[in-house]
């Protein structure tokens, strides 16, 4: 699907107007390296509903262990960073069909589910699964994550953008009820071992605002 700039048009307006986190926007146009710098005239290209795939359904109860093995099985796979990228279509051996994914897309693929979903929960972020939308499901009693007051291996752990970005993860291992290891894709990740994908200490999850989320499957 493609939409042409018009006069007046903020990427963040043609966001919202069609239900597209900015995030995803920005990956599908890769030549806009400033969100800030567009033109009248100019072509993107949007995500086009009707080919999005139907999510893979676990059913409840989950079981944790099978949700860390499937993380634990794309460990250090030919992932890269990129934000917006993967989880689209969760029945697939990889998380991304192009090699790119972020943190989003690698969870819900771990999760069985399409980042974009028709969850009655994530209508009200246009059906797109994202590390804020997954917040406010975890702090919502009507979501598909059960909030926890600690950690649990298989549950997500995740804190939301502020002023930045927010990222997710899957919980690897626990200890006396204290986060020891985590799977999750990041550039840092790619950075520091060249693929984004990597069960690591939770350091960069240390934070006031972090949450986590037990899966309760989707009926």
């Amino acid at each position: 699907m493609q939409y042409t700039i018009k006069k007046g048009d903020t990427l963040g307006r043609i966001a919202e107007r069609y239900h597209v986190p900015l995030s995803v926007l920005l990956a599908m146009n890769p030549v806009i390296t400033n969100p800030d710098h567009i033109f009248v005239g100019q072509v993107l290209i949007l995500p086009n509903m009707q080919d999005l795939p139907e999510e893979a359904v676990f059913t409840d109860p989950v079981n944790a262990g099978e949700l860390v093995f499937r993380a634990q099985s794309v460990i250090g796979s030919a992932i890269r960073y990129k934000l917006g990228g993967g989880g689209m279509y969760p029945t697939d051996a990889l998380p991304s069909r192009d090699g790119y994914c972020d943190c989003s897309g690698f969870v819900c693929w771990v999760l069985g589910l399409s980042r974009k979903t028709e969850l009655p929960f994530y209508r009200k972020f246009g059906g797109w699964i994202y590390t804020d939308a997954m917040v406010s499901d975890v702090e919502s009693p009507s979501g598909i994550f059960e909030k926890i007051s600690t950690p649990e291996p298989g549950c997500i752990v995740v804190y939301g953008a502020g002023r930045a970005i927010g990222h997710v993860g899957i919980v690897s291992e626990v200890k006396a009820g204290v986060m020891k290891k985590v799977i999750h894709c990041s550039s840092g990740n790619s950075r520091n071992f060249g693929t984004a994908i990597q069960e690591t200490s939770p350091a960069v999850f240390n934070r006031a605002d972090t949450v986590w989320g037990r899966f309760s499957g989707v009926l």
